[in-house]
């Protein structure tokens, strides 16, 4: 039977192929279908306010695969602080199972290969085969999970920029993406050391009515989490919550500083493609200008990473931890400035 005592998890991305036209038609259904699935999901639990058990019940008969309905709720618990969702691109995601070698319906069989489970609608399944790049140092790390001792949680979505439709380029921009227990991660990707001498970085996501810190070590290990909230700044004038965010982001700093943080480590301003929706240029602007006041009065230093493929590896970093997915934001800009240093 598969492990799964690891709770700190690590995400790996790689380029999913899929081998021909009809496979690549069964799996955008399936995941125009999973993302309607999260939506009614959200509604069901949120607005109606129906138990976990009866949604998955009416997510199967929907899915017809009861292991995909449970999913699309876990999907669907990371926006519960949202009054509805509409999701644009398809998607599909995979929990990570105890048993039939780490996934129920996403499966590697070798280290460029996965099959990915079709339920049909009358009963039974059917799997195709996919090909899935990933970079050469991550396959080793493949070749344990192709053994079954770890589960891992499996995701797919569609990579695209700002300006572009989705549908126009869904085929040569699909990404598969995995949760992997962070001791797996480290075996193969870096040091182990967790000592209370080691450097740690703190990674900050900024939202309009919060900011969301996570601190990992040198190992990339997860520390710490700290949010604070100030959701009572939206219908304030602009120089008021100025203020408010400047006090929450001290305090922040603060905190980080008192536990051994030497780098604080923030999206590149040159390229905000995640501020439509969450918080305003100007405001982000604000952020940054005070964080770097911040880093000389308390000797710290800070980096700028790119923000790509946050949407993505956050919402996978979020399922395998619990956390929120803003804070899972944080976590993953962290880890990017470790990268970078």
């Amino acid at each position: 039977m598969a492990r799964n005592t690891e709770e700190e998890r690590a995400t790996v991305v790689g380029k999913l192929v899929v081998l021909d036209g009809i496979s690549a038609s069964k799996l955008l259904l399936l995941m125009r279908k999973f993302r309607d699935a999260v939506e009614v999901a959200h509604s069901l639990l949120y607005k109606k306010g129906l138990s976990e058990g009866e949604v998955k019940r009416r997510l199967t008969k929907y899915l017809s695969n009861a292991w995909y309905a449970y999913s699309a709720i876990k999907v669907a618990r990371l926006y519960k602080d949202q009054k509805y969702i509409r999701l644009i691109k398809p998607q599909l995601y995979s929990v990570g199972s105890s048993d039939e070698k780490g996934n129920r319906n996403i499966k590697f069989v070798e280290t460029d290969k996965a099959l990915i489970k079709i339920p049909h609608e009358v009963g039974g399944h059917e799997w195709i085969e996919c090909r899935v790049l990933f970079g050469k140092k991550y396959i080793p790390v493949i070749n344990e999970l192709i053994s079954g001792y770890y589960t891992y949680g499996v995701g797919v979505s569609i990579k695209v920029k700002k300006s572009e439709d989705w549908r126009d380029v869904w085929r040569k921009r699909l990404i598969l993406y995995l949760n992997i227990p962070i001791n797996l991660y480290v075996k193969y990707m870096g040091s182990t050391n967790t000592s209370s001498n080691a450097l740690l970085w703190a990674g900050f996501d900024f939202n309009v009515d919060r900011v969301c810190m996570a601190i990992i070590d040198s190992a990339g290990r997860l520390r710490d989490t700290k949010t604070v909230f100030f959701s009572n700044t939206v219908n304030t004038p602009r120089e008021v919550s100025k203020s408010m965010r400047e006090e929450s982001l001290t305090e922040l700093v603060k905190y980080a500083v008192a536990h051994g943080v030497k780098y604080l480590v923030v999206e590149d301003l040159e390229r905000p493609c995640r501020v439509k929706g969450k918080v305003g240029k100007w405001a982000l602007e604000q952020y940054i200008q005070h964080l770097r006041v911040l880093t000389k009065r308390f000797n710290l230093n800070i980096l700028e990473v790119n923000p790509a493929y946050s949407s993505i590896d956050a919402f996978g970093v979020a399922l395998a931890l619990g956390l929120d997915r803003h804070v899972a934001s944080a976590y993953l800009i962290a880890l990017r400035g470790l990268r970078h240093q």
